[in-house]
C-alpha cells in the first residue's frame, strides 16, 4: 500500500506541476516580515540569479547560496565567498520542476525551513532582508490546500479547499500591493508553507479544478471566507465584520459538532475579566451588575455581551481574550471565571470540518459549497469578463 501511495504521490504531482498555467502571484514569507538571513537550497531542477535582468550566478540542483543584508543591500555568498552586493536579487527557475528549499531567520529569531516552487525575490532594507515567493498561481492554492487542510482528507474535500483557496488569493491579490507582493503565508491572508508535499489527492484536486473560482450574482470574486469549526451555526459576515454580504449568510450546520475543534473551555481570573469589561466600559461593577457578567448564558449567538455593554462585540472578547469562538457561556468559582464555548474560529463562511465531514458522508464539491455559500456560482476565471459584458 504504501508503495502504491508513493507511485501515485509522484505521479500526481509530476502530471500537476508540469501542466499548470503561468499565473503568478507574490507571496510575501512569514507574512513578509523581515528576516536576518537566508539560505537557499536547490533541491530540484536549476536556477539562475539575476540582477537588473543579467545573470549572476547559475545555480544547478544541490547548489546552495547565502544571502544576508548589508544596509539597504543584499549580499550573495556562494561556496564560501561573496559574489556582490545587489539592491535587489531574483533566484530564477529554469524548468517546470525546479523547487528550492528556504531557511531563513526571522528578526524576531524564529526560523523557518519549507520547499518553494517557481522564483525568490530578495531585497534589503536597514540590514534586513525581505523575501517573497514569486509562484504560480496553482502551485500556490494546492500549497495553501494542504497548509489549511492538512492530510487524509477527502478529495472532494481537497476539492472545495483549493476553489476557495483561489477565490480568496485573486480576490485579494492587491491586499499587500504597497508592500511588494500580493498576498502573505500567513492567516491574515491563508496559511501557505511553500509546496504541497505529504498529500498526492491535493495535487489531483487542484489540477481537477483548476481555474475555477466562486462569482456572486453581479460575477465579482467573492469573500470565500472559512474557518475551522462553526459550532453548529455559521454566522452572517456584519456579525464578525461591518458589511453584510449576501452570500455569508449563517445557517445550521449539524456536521461539525462531533469533529475535532466542537468544543473548549477556558478560565480567567475574575479580577483580570473584571478589569478588561471596566477598561471598555464607564460602568460601576457593582455586586448586583457583577452577576450580569460572571453568569452568561445565551441560548444564541449574540453580536453583543449584554444589553449593559452594548458596546462590547463578542468578536472583540474573542480577539482580546484568546477564546476560540465568540459563542460560549460564562459562570464562575471562587477564583475564576469559567469559559466554555463551541466552534474554532470567527464562524462565517465554509466550516471546515463541517465541509470534511460532508465529504466523508458522500457528498460531492459543488453541494458542499452551496451549502455554504448562499446562492453563488462556480465558473472558470477566465470567462469573468465574458459574463459581466452579457
Amino acid at each position: 500500500m504504501k508503495i502504491l501511495h508513493h507511485i501515485l504521490l509522484a505521479i500526481s504531482t509530476l502530471c500537476f506541476y508540469n501542466t499548470i498555467a503561468q499565473d503568478q502571484l507574490r507571496v510575501g514569507i512569514n507574512g513578509g516580515d523581515p528576516h536576518l538571513n537566508a539560505q537557499v537550497f536547490i533541491t530540484e531542477g536549476s536556477y539562475v540569479v539575476t540582477y537588473n535582468d543579467k545573470q549572476v550566478l547559475d545555480l544547478p540542483a544541490a547548489s546552495q547560496i547565502e544571502l544576508t543584508a548589508q544596509g539597504s543591500l543584499v549580499t550573495l555568498k556562494h561556496q564560501g565567498k561573496v559574489i556582490g552586493n545587489y539592491q535587489r536579487l531574483i533566484i530564477q527557475s529554469q524548468e517546470w520542476e525546479s523547487k528550492f528549499r528556504l531557511s531563513a531567520t526571522q528578526a524576531s529569531k524564529k526560523k523557518s525551513n519549507y520547499v518553494y516552487p517557481d522564483n525568490l525575490i530578495v531585497r534589503a532594507l536597514k540590514g534586513r532582508l525581505f523575501l517573497v515567493n514569486e509562484a504560480s498561481v496553482e502551485r500556490y492554492v494546492a500549497g495553501v490546500t494542504e497548509a489549511e487542510s492538512g492530510a487524509k482528507q477527502e478529495l472532494e474535500y481537497y476539492k472545495v479547499q483549493a476553489i476557495i483557496a483561489r477565490t480568496y488569493a485573486l480576490a485579494n491579490k492587491d491586499r499587500h500591493i504597497n508592500e511588494g507582493f500580493n498576498v502573505c503565508d500567513q492567516v491574515h491572508c491563508q496559511a501557505y508553507h511553500g509546496i504541497a508535499r505529504y498529500e498526492y489527492r491535493i495535487p489531483i484536486a487542484t489540477w481537477d479544478t483548476k481555474d475555477q473560482v466562486l462569482v456572486d450574482s453581479d460575477i465579482n470574486l467573492i469573500t470565500a471566507a472559512f474557518h475551522s469549526n462553526c459550532g453548529g451555526h455559521t454566522l452572517n459576515s456584519e456579525y464578525v465584520w461591518s458589511k453584510p454580504l449576501p452570500y455569508l449568510v449563517g445557517r445550521p450546520d449539524t456536521f461539525c459538532l462531533v469533529m475535532p475543534h466542537s468544543n473548549w473551555e477556558k478560565q480567567i481570573p475574575k479580577e483580570k475579566w473584571l478589569n478588561y469589561l471596566r477598561s471598555h466600559e464607564d460602568f460601576d461593577f457593582d455586586e448586583a451588575s457583577d452577576s450580569l457578567v460572571m453568569a452568561f448564558y445565551p441560548t444564541e449567538r449574540t453580536r453583543y455581551f449584554s444589553d449593559s455593554l452594548r458596546n462590547l462585540r463578542m468578536t472583540t472578547i474573542r480577539r482580546d481574550m484568546g477564546l476560540r469562538s465568540a459563542f460560549f457561556v460564562i459562570d464562575e468559582d471562587e477564583e475564576f471565571v469559567n469559559f466554555t464555548g463551541v466552534g474554532f474560529g470567527h464562524g462565517v463562511g465554509l466550516c471546515q470540518e463541517g465541509a470534511m465531514r460532508m465529504a466523508r458522508s458522500g457528498f460531492r464539491a459543488s453541494e458542499i459549497i452551496h451549502y455554504y455559500y448562499k446562492e453563488v456560482h462556480l465558473i472558470d476565471k477566465k470567462y469573468i469578463d465574458f459574463f459581466r459584458e452579457e
